[in-house]
């Protein structure tokens, strides 16, 4: 089962394995710019696709990540 379903259909899974730690911290980061490129990493989709994303889409995203991320140990696999 898909973490994510996009508006255009696609299905996202998310895979914590992708990145590591200091990535992670780096989102949060005001001053980091490799927002993208992790969420990109833990999507398993190229960078330049987010940045195609439409706002809802990007933010659902986001916002799965770090759920997923704040209870890593949830996760089946």
């Amino acid at each position: 089962m898909a973490d994510l379903t996009l508006s255009d259909g696609r299905e996202i899974d998310i895979d914590l394995t992708h990145f590591t730690v200091g990535e992670y911290r780096a989102l949060f980061d005001k001053t980091s710019d490799q927002d993208d490129a992790t969420l990109a990493k833990a999507c398993g989709i190229p960078e330049s696709e987010i940045e195609k994303l439409n706002m809802l889409d990007y933010k659902r995203l986001f916002r799965a990540l770090v759920q997923k991320a704040s209870n890593p140990l949830t996760d089946p696999n």
